[in-house]
């Protein structure tokens, strides 16, 4: 009896867990101050370890019509199905889920730099005790070779080669020394058609001076483009923009504009919302044309699909950062929640990349290694 009773609070225990995280995720997913994001998932902490404090209220109490109410058992049983039932049945669905079919093939290499770099690769950044924690895989990066077969392409962009890069979260931790050995690594495969940076550049106001030496280490054929992320915003993005656009970025922030690649008209689409408004107008851009979209967040896949948008390109989530066993990640920071946490989904003829990113504010990574993409697109 009393291995079913912890059972059945381990379980209830889940549901409380993943309630609250569902929460945090929802919010992280908004425009909201980043000092109150903080502190909720502070909050959000202490909540979930306090769940054995249930058992400590006090018992049922008898109203005026004879009712019993217990809050407690309430909860508790509320927490037991959404973790019992909901959110296993979520789980197993996710698991379920059969391979877009847009998704011809994928292909990693893993390159760790920590061997080659050790302790110059920890730099000075706030957080930077949390990558001596065990089996943290922060200093490794996978480069993802992904093969797209999309309906829309047009021949001539048949064979194009996207290098997608997001999330470097730019504040001293990794240090230079590693991001300049990430970037050298990049700089030695063949350069890609397109290099589409979604975001997420900085954390700190003193380090927009790593952008120009690490990103002029990349070279495309065809195409740089760029928007920002949440983060951005924190640290002059005017600034960042113009950065990037002296870079040779083409920096599409909240709009479209039409572009030519091989030859071939394309609608550039960016969407930075919900953090930087208003978004993106399309009610004007021509119909005809491929259609690629930069979405620092995967939350406006749905709003791709209904405006048409053939790829669109995501980071952001990190992949959550630290992925569980059979489950995959807890907090992932969108207003959708772990939906679409990384790599490649489909919903009708659009078709949404989403990388893991290169870093992050807090350098913490569990079966979750750093991420680069690069994408092929087939006719």
């Amino acid at each position: 009896m009393t291995v079913l009773l912890l059972a059945l609070a381990g379980i209830a225990w889940v549901g409380h867990a993943a309630l609250w995280t569902a929460v945090m995720n929802h919010l992280y997913g908004r425009p909201l101050n980043k000092y109150f994001l903080k502190l909720w998932r502070l909050f959000t902490g202490l909540v979930i370890l306090a769940f054995p404090l249930l058992f400590f209220l006090p018992g049922p109490t008898v109203d005026t019509a004879g009712w019993v109410w217990d809050p407690a058992f309430f909860y508790f049983f509320g927490c037991w199905l959404f973790g019992g039932i909901v959110f296993s049945f979520i789980t197993i669905m996710r698991l379920l889920r059969p391979k877009p079919p847009a998704l011809a093939s994928e292909h990693t290499t893993t390159h760790d730099f920590w061997p080659a770099l050790g302790e110059a690769a920890r730099g000075d950044g706030q957080h930077r005790h949390l990558t001596r924690l065990p089996f943290n895989g922060v200093f490794r990066v996978d480069v993802t070779e992904v093969s797209l077969k999309l309906r829309r392409l047009p021949p001539a962009l048949d064979g194009l080669s996207v290098l997608v890069l997001s999330d470097l979260h730019l504040h001293g931790t990794p240090s230079r020394v590693w991001f300049d050995a990430v970037f050298d690594e990049l700089a030695k495969l063949p350069a890609p058609d397109v290099i589409a940076l979604v975001g997420d550049f900085l954390d700190s106001d003193t380090h927009h001076e790593w952008l120009a030496p690490l990103l002029g280490k990349l070279r495309w054929t065809e195409l740089g483009v760029a928007i920002l992320g949440n983060h951005d915003r924190h640290h002059d993005p005017d600034r960042l923009r113009q950065e990037l656009t002296d870079l040779g970025y083409t920096v599409v922030s909240n709009r479209w504009q039409q572009v030519t690649v091989r030859g071939e008209p394309v609608v550039l689409v960016g969407q930075e919302m919900p953090w930087f408004r208003p978004g993106p107008d399309l009610t004007t851009a021509p119909v005809g044309p491929f259609r690629l979209c930069l979405s620092h967040t995967p939350d406006h896949f749905a709003w791709a699909a209904e405006h048409g948008v053939d790829l669109m390109l995501s980071g952001h989530t990190h992949g959550g950062g630290i992925r569980i066993p059979v489950i995959g990640p807890i907090f992932t920071p969108c207003y959708y929640g772990r939906r679409h946490d990384m790599g490649v989904y489909q919903k009708g003829d659009t078709v949404l990349a989403v990388g893991r990113g290169l870093s992050g504010r807090e350098p913490i990574r569990f079966r979750c290694t750093p991420q680069v993409l690069r994408l092929v697109v087939r006719a």
